[in-house]
């Protein structure tokens, strides 16, 4: 029996890479495939597939397929991009083994133009979408540590929000869940909200939003966004929450270049983006995942065909955006404007392998969260030195715990020429999703050198320090 080899555009590019280039670029493609009953099948990117070469042209047009990759920023820009790129390979187990192998091809390959109008457009957007982080400053270090101070976001009343994205079935609502849980945020769901918003009797353009579901129109970005800040605003100011200074999780959006150009045209002034969490997933398991979930859902979309085609939307239209909020987060370093060494940028965007158990998928997520809630912990704790420092007890007040001994040799005012500013050696343990602990090497006095370590916590009016421990160096 013969043994047949579908391949699809970019295996292509990895066949050509591995006989004409190298070996590690092959390997680079080969694995971040996704394993499946049926052989290798592919993670993501659609869009991308119309790349594709045949067998008896592959000698031939391998440098020119070789330029077009350099050429497209989806396989130079980053890592992430080019795993995603990678992974729509796809590799069809045969039902036997033979030494005959059959090559198929689908399409024919897009000129370079194609390639360029492709990438000029998401570099267009990304450039014009810089201004997605909102009010964060420029980035601050703290004894070697780098971190965004986010107290502007509360003084100017702006909410943090973290874009959550994935196919259909990719886990993002079960981990979502897992990070209210740990870290206190707010889920919310885009799609939820125009559902609900369509039955408020109070809210304007319910009718309108009802009649564009019901026909599955996509609703105005004007209106999704309207929606979505009267939620941030309600959250904002529940006084019954145990938590101040939440994180929002935004489901589900952006989902194409519109809602993009719609958010940043109008939530700079009222948010702040500080990254995204992708979940990437093969299609063949989220088919799994679906068909089990829909034994108990009750989701009228819950079904294979559903399934595709949400897909198939999710690959045309969200990988784009994603490629989008990547290419901001490149332009940042590159212009200086990113984190600088241990933190990544200002927009921190985690693709996360979703294709593992919930616990495998958690750790990744834990990780992309710790990193995101270091900004808050490392903001609370310089502002308590600097209050320390200017002898502003009321600042200081603010940011303890009312139980906290204040030690006036340590928390008193220090002099202009000794000031809490040298700090070294810090080092941070986010313990949970709201408890911290931040050590580091503080200078007191020209001799008085202590290794000080503060215990935080998330409590209602954001980060405060609980307990703090000094040793003597």
């Amino acid at each position: 029996m013969k043994t047949k080899l579908l391949i699809t555009p970019v295996a292509s590019i990895a066949m050509l890479a591995y006989t004409n280039t190298s070996v590690g670029v092959a390997r680079g493609f080969a694995k971040h495939l996704a394993p499946s009953s049926h052989g290798f099948r592919p993670r993501s990117m659609s869009w991308l597939q119309s790349f594709s070469t045949t067998s008896s042209a592959a000698k031939s047009s391998s440098s020119a397929l070789r330029q077009d990759v350099r050429r497209c920023h989806f396989f130079g820009t980053t890592t992430a991009s080019f795993q995603r790129a990678a992974s729509t390979a796809c590799f069809l187990a045969p039902d036997g083994m033979t030494t005959t192998t059959e090559v198929t091809s689908t399409k024919k390959a897009p000129s370079s133009s194609s390639i360029d109008e492709i990438n000029d457009e998401i570099e267009t957007i990304a450039r014009k979408s810089l201004a997605i982080t909102g009010s964060l400053p420029p980035p601050n270090n703290f004894g070697g540590l780098s971190y965004l101070d986010t107290s502007s976001l509360s003084s100017n009343h702006a909410h943090r929000v973290i874009f959550v994205l994935g196919g259909p079935g990719a886990g993002k609502g079960t981990q979502s869940e897992r990070i209210v849980n740990s870290y206190k945020c707010v889920h919310l769901s885009v799609g939820e909200l125009l559902r609900s918003g369509a039955e408020k009797p109070d809210y304007p353009h319910a009718d309108l939003v009802k009649e564009l579901l019901v026909q599955g129109k996509i609703v105005p970005v004007e209106l999704s966004l309207g929606l979505l800040r009267i939620a941030m605003d309600e959250k904002v100011n529940d006084t019954t929450s145990q938590y101040g200074s939440r994180i929002f999780l935004v489901d589900g959006f952006p989902r194409n270049f519109d809602n993009v150009q719609g958010w940043v045209e109008h939530m700079p002034s009222y948010t702040s983006v500080l990254g995204a969490l992708i979940y990437n997933c093969p299609m063949d398991v989220l088919e799994s995942r679906i068909m089990e979930r829909a034994e108990t859902s009750g989701r009228s979309d819950d079904n294979l065909e559903s399934a595709r085609r949400r897909f198939a939307t999710f690959q045309q239209q969200t990988e784009p955006v994603v490629r989008v909020l990547e290419r901001i987060q490149a332009i940042q370093a590159e212009d200086g404007s990113g984190l600088v060494g241990d933190s990544g940028d200002m927009l921190q965007v985690f693709n996360i392998d979703a294709t593992g158990t919930v616990e495998d998928v958690w750790k990744a997520t834990e990780a992309a969260m710790d990193a995101y809630v270091k900004h808050d912990v490392l903001t609370a704790n310089d502002h308590l030195l600097k209050a320390i420092d200017a002898g502003d007890s009321e600042a200081v007040s603010n940011l303890c715990d009312g139980q906290l001994v204040i030690d006036p040799i340590y928390d008193g005012p220090t002099s202009p020429t000794s000031s809490f500013r040298q700090i070294s050696n810090a080092k941070l343990d986010i313990v949970d999703g709201i408890q911290a602990i931040v050590s580091y090497d503080r200078t007191i006095n020209d001799e008085l050198c202590v290794r000080e370590t503060r215990e935080w916590k998330h409590g209602t009016r954001g980060w405060k320090c609980v307990r703090v421990s000094r040793e003597q160096i």
